[in-house]
């Protein structure tokens, strides 16, 4: 069909005049048109793409994401340059874990596994524009709880901001038996400056004891909950150091994680409440 266009177009230039030729030109576009119109071949769509190149498309509308694909991608074309099977075996658990670690990831969640580092991103997120409150559960189990140099200097930074009034803070503090025995008004003195020091500082702070969660064992949970941002999610061992660190972005677990705080907010009592209770000087 091209070829015949071509020799028409070049014999109506030879024989006709201008304004013929323009005829010519016309009549063979209008002729394709109609061609098109009615083939049945469409010109390929996005949906006919194969899936990894639709992903690299779609994936370029992120700047930020599609760079890190880019050196992902260069990454592994150097893994697969290798050939000596030992080597690729190893490369490929590997890559593998990593992999593992990026489900987690894309789900929302953040892992930090036996380290303080998450406190970086904790403080990150309680500076964070846009966040006004903060709410947290702090399971204490001795004395030792958020004692350590990290946990003094998180401390701190919610001191500092309640005070400064960028961010309200509310605690609750469930106590273990130890720290706050039944027979006793408030928790014993190795703890008690910890809570004070916070209610001081225009905190808003709870205490539970541990023994009245019996029938509610899912309440006993070490969490923050940044807003409606993100909820955080705190392992400790026997010495309440971290051994894991959960930090999701999912919003029905925040939603979650609000309804366990108003449950666990019934078995509180303020500090405030206590004082008193107890006509003890602030």
């Amino acid at each position: 069909m091209a070829v015949i266009g071509c020799v028409l177009v070049a014999a109506s230039a030879a024989l006709l005049p201008l304004n013929g030729v323009v005829v010519v030109c016309g009549l063979l576009l209008s002729i394709l048109m109609g061609l098109v119109s009615r083939s049945p071949v469409s010109i390929p769509s996005r949906m006919d793409l194969p899936a990894e190149l639709d992903a690299s498309f779609q994936l370029a509308r992120d700047e930020q994401v599609f760079e890190r694909f880019r050196r992902t991608t260069a990454l592994l074309l150097k893994v697969s340059r290798h050939h000596d099977p030992i080597y690729r075996d190893i490369a490929f658990e590997q890559i593998d874990d990593l992999n593992r670690q990026l489900t987690t990831v894309a789900a929302g969640s953040l892992v930090f596994e036996g380290t303080e580092t998450w406190r970086i991103v904790y403080e990150r997120l309680l500076r964070s524009r846009g966040l006004y409150l903060y709410r947290s559960v702090a399971w204490v189990r001795n004395a030792g709880y958020w004692q350590d140099e990290p946990g003094r200097k998180s401390m701190a930074v919610n001191l500092e901001l309640q005070e400064s009034g960028s961010l309200t803070i509310e605690r609750i503090a469930i106590l273990a038996e130890e720290l706050w025995p039944s027979d006793c008004k408030l928790p014993v003195e190795s703890i008690r400056r910890w809570l004070f020091d916070q209610h001081i500082g225009g905190i808003s702070l709870k205490l539970v004891r541990a023994s009245a969660l019996q029938q509610e064992p899912t309440l006993m949970a070490d969490i923050g909950i940044y807003g409606s941002r993100a909820l955080g999610t705190q392992e400790l061992d026997d010495q309440c150091r971290t051994v894991r660190f959960v930090l999701t972005f999912d919003y029905a677990k925040v939603v979650e994680a609000e309804d366990r705080w108003n449950r666990l907010s019934v078995y509180a009592e303020s500090v405030e409440g206590f004082l008193d209770r107890y006509e003890i000087d602030r």
